[in-house]
């Protein structure tokens, strides 16, 4: 994910009434970057980057400043990615890559150091974690058995369970902010449709229909709308609708890959 599509993301986010997005470039490095979060309530912008062929990083950027520094002054030659914090910045919970082809779910207490490891049988990797708004829950996809699925756990790696069976691929949960319903992307129709569920599962609810990819949902601040990506108009651009899914309409309008 590129960091112009965060700032467009966020801007959007910031005044849901906004018709475009400014664009503002951030980095000018020429490294790929990836999975950027705003946390400390828009001064700080996490993201990963190509430290090297075979090294992901994660850096903190001071928006005001806009210098930049490693999340985790330990991480070794782990690669570290997909960073979700909670609302209170006491937890973190990443991907981190363990080898090749396979990757487990950390989440790591910023106040102690302690981290916690949720591990699957089989061969594969965890995908998108996201932390629930009252940092009770974590949600994350793994293809166990079958097609990639939806899991949760709470903060300490515990009480694992299995959220989502269902065809097709699952991927990129969010919260609504009060933490009642999730919202995320799966392939059972060939292509990935965005679809709404409680947040234990239950009461699932399709929310786009479209012959073309729509992905990446994120949900605004006051749980109305929601920004998504989607190749609906020819190149990867980025849209917003209601949050039942209507109106939707697209917010940038360009050749480059907002994803």
């Amino acid at each position: 994910m590129r960091i112009r599509f965060a700032l467009i993301i966020t801007s959007f986010l910031i005044s849901s009434s906004a018709a475009q997005a400014e664009v503002i470039r951030l980095t000018e490095d020429g490294t790929n970057k990836r999975d950027p979060r705003f946390i400390e309530k828009g001064k700080t912008l996490v993201f990963c980057y190509d430290e090297g062929p075979d090294l992901i990083r994660m850096l903190r950027m001071d928006m005001k400043t806009r210098k930049s520094e490693p999340v985790f002054r330990d991480s070794g030659n782990r690669h570290n990615l997909e960073p979700s914090f909670s609302v209170d910045g006491k937890f973190v919970a990443f991907t981190q890559c363990t080898g090749n082809l396979t990757a487990r779910l950390v989440i790591r207490n910023q106040e102690s150091k302690a981290e916690a490891y949720v591990t699957h049988s089989g061969r594969g990797g965890t995908r998108s974690p996201v932390i629930s708004p009252d940092g009770k829950q974590v949600v994350y996809a793994f293809a166990e058995r079958g097609p990639q699925q939806l899991w949760s756990v709470d903060t300490a790696g515990k009480n694992k369970k299995q959220l989502t069976q269902c065809s097709g691929i699952s991927n990129w949960p969010t919260f609504t902010p009060d933490g009642k319903t999730i919202v995320f992307s799966n392939s059972r129709e060939n292509n990935y449709e965005l679809y709404a569920m409680a947040a234990d599962g239950s009461s699932e609810r399709r929310l786009t229909e479209n012959t073309i990819m729509d992905i990446r949902p994120a949900v605004s601040p006051d749980g109305s709308q929601i920004a998504f990506v989607s190749t609906r108009s020819g190149s990867y651009n980025v849209f917003v609708m209601n949050i039942d899914g209507t109106n939707d309409r697209q917010i940038v309008d360009g050749s480059a890959k907002d994803d």
